[in-house]
């Protein structure tokens, strides 16, 4: 249920009940597909009792036994998981195929695929799964931060663990290390420094506020305040992504691009939501979405509000938009404020360290996560049809 590229997260904003739904459903579609086929007489291998077991396991580990049944990523696929291997039968009428959930498997390995579809004749094809609750029609396909934003564009991550580049000698290094990043950018392209600089600066003080000051320690008495300025922020930062990728070739921000979106790339994509499906291996459509964008001549950015957009463009104009929000995000920096309000204190595993806090106060160590939001969406269904 990821999605890379930039150098995203598995899991976002949310409770830790839904990442284990999350989770389990990447499983439960597994199983689904693979009991259908088996059902069918078309797969090359029985297995969905062992994946079934797995998802079993999944659910009591993550204690939501009755809670996944009613949840949305289940509807969504009981909606749909027939028809997606009746599409896979039409489009190989003569192969048998198994189904095998990978998602842990190549997570660790810095891959993208979440199921991994087996040929009787060897061949692999690995789908990386978006089940949204409500709906696809914009997908989320990069995360990242202010001060990440220009070192994706700048600096290859392939196969490099999140906020990890590799440098133009091959020297992986850490995005974070601003002194050995300042001196390639000084090398490259020392127009970038006053923006580097600029969104550190942002970055910092943010981060120094509400990790550190003590009219942070409880979200109440900064929760307007934190809503200003996800907006007043992001406002401010987006015009600057947007003259600062001015400096660089063209030809280098769509290349970036190109594979921000996924479109140009061998990883298939199955996205399910509000009991509908694409599925790009069948969708021909997506097909041809993909083969516009990798003859895609150049890109053209805009600056709207907080939001940077990427405007992917060919002779007859533009292919498909990329919309990458500049805000916040808390990422559960204070306690329980997705939950109804307590009095007094609970107790709360911090990062493996159990404090008794009250409601909203600041986490002393899931705090330190708290960051600037470079989110990129792609609005995909409105260039295929389903």
């Amino acid at each position: 249920m990821t999605s890379k590229g930039f150098g995203t997260k598995k899991q976002g904003a949310g409770t830790s009940t839904e990442h284990y739904i999350q989770d389990a459903a990447e499983i439960r579609l597994t199983a689904r597909l693979q009991e259908e086929v088996e059902r069918l007489g078309v797969a090359s291998k029985n297995i969905s009792s062992e994946i079934n077991k797995e998802f079993e396991k999944a659910c009591v580990d993550g204690k939501i036994e009755t809670k996944f049944s009613k949840s949305k990523y289940s509807k969504n696929i009981e909606a749909t998981y027939q028809s997606i291997v009746q599409d896979l039968i039409k489009k190989y009428p003569d192969r048998k195929f198994y189904f095998q959930c990978v998602d842990a498997e190549y997570r660790n390995l810095g891959k993208k695929g979440d199921i991994l579809i087996h040929f009787d004749d060897g061949e692999k094809i690995s789908v990386s799964v978006k089940n949204y609750q409500n709906g696809y029609s914009s997908i989320q396909v990069c995360s990242g931060t202010f001060n990440s934003t220009l070192n994706n564009i700048l600096f290859d991550n392939t196969d490099c663990s999140p906020g990890m580049y590799i440098s133009p000698y091959g020297v992986k290094f850490k995005g974070s290390n601003r002194e050995y990043r300042d001196g390639l950018v000084s090398r490259q392209y020392p127009e970038l420094l006053p923006f580097f600089s600029k969104l550190d600066n942002i970055n910092d003080s943010i981060r120094d506020y509400y990790i550190n000051s003590p009219e942070a320690e409880h979200y109440e008495n900064v929760a307007d305040k934190w809503k200003k300025d996800c907006s007043s922020v992001g406002t401010e930062v987006a015009p600057l992504v947007v003259e600062a990728l001015s400096f660089l070739p063209n030809e280098l921000v769509l290349g970036r691009m190109q594979k921000a979106t996924g479109l140009v790339s061998d990883e298939h994509l199955l996205c399910l939501g509000k009991g509908e499906y694409l599925f790009s291996v069948t969708n021909e459509d997506y097909h041809k979405l993909c083969n516009r964008v990798k003859a895609a001549t150049h890109v053209e950015l805009e600056s709207r509000g907080q939001s940077v957009f990427y405007h992917i463009c060919d002779v007859d104009g533009v292919i498909i938009s990329i919309n990458q929000p500049c805000t916040l995000q808390k990422n559960g920096a204070w306690f329980a404020t997705n939950e109804e309000k307590f009095e007094g204190v609970r107790e709360k595993n911090d990062k493996g360290t159990k404090f008794m806090l009250k409601w909203g106060q600041r986490r002393p160590r899931k705090s330190k996560e708290l960051a600037t939001s470079t989110n990129m969406y792609l609005r995909l269904k409105e260039c295929v049809n389903n």
